[in-house]
């Protein structure tokens, strides 16, 4: 039935960027814990790590994650079986460019007031608009267009395990930001926020472990 996309087989070139450039941005992020201790992991976004004193390193985080969505789009492009699984891929090269932009504009400090929102800080947002909510959507599309037999227990826990954690965290702060205020040391945000990165992060290296199979 879908011979075409069960002969096909994805880019290893592409999966091992794809691979690397998740890593990286782990990497990227457990250092800056120990590099900036200063920026409170358990309420500060990660993102804002790119905030003052070795921010260029964050940058690169971004630039590597960016690299490795848009590399995992074109290696799980030639496999899909129907339509949604090929917007799905578009979609996740959509999200690559997102944080591309991410990485250029800097996050304003969570702390912020509305009247001191810069430029830089409202393009970072806009990027992340489309980032956040792209990867749960990119998921749900790619594994329903995987090949019935890489549709794999972990490939959909993976898949569900993006959505679930960003509801938690948009649950979470819907209830916990006003009633602290505003963001404050009260507010896990940072937490809830991790969670997320650690859950995108992770589908991202079960997909791509699952397509290296694939082409063995």
């Amino acid at each position: 039935m879908h011979t075409a996309a069960l002969t096909r087989r994805p880019d290893p070139r592409a999966l091992r960027v794809a691979a690397f450039g998740a890593l990286a941005l782990l990497a990227v992020v457990v250092l800056m814990h120990v590099l900036k201790p200063e920026m409170e992991p358990t309420w500060r976004f990660v993102s804002e790590y790119a905030i003052g004193r070795l921010g260029w390193l964050m940058t690169l985080g971004f630039m590597a994650w960016a690299a490795s969505a848009i590399a995992l789009s074109i290696a799980v492009r030639p496999v899909m079986t129907n339509a949604r699984g090929r917007a799905g891929a578009w979609l996740l090269t959509i999200v690559g460019v997102a944080l591309v932009v991410a990485g250029i504009f800097r996050q304003d400090p969570v702390t912020s007031t509305p009247e001191q929102a810069t430029t830089e800080g409202m393009m970072h947002a806009l990027a992340s608009m489309v980032g956040i909510p792209g990867i749960p959507i990119a998921a749900l599309l790619i594994s329903s267009g995987l090949p019935a037999e890489r549709k794999t227990g972990a490939v959909r826990l993976a898949a569900h395990a993006t959505w679930i954690s960003l509801s938690l965290m948009i649950a979470y702060l819907a209830y916990a930001v006003p009633r602290a205020g505003g963001f404050n040391a009260s507010v896990y945000a940072g937490v809830m926020n991790r969670i997320v990165v650690i859950a995108y992060i992770g589908w991202q290296l079960v997909l791509t472990r699952e397509l290296t199979r694939m082409g063995t």
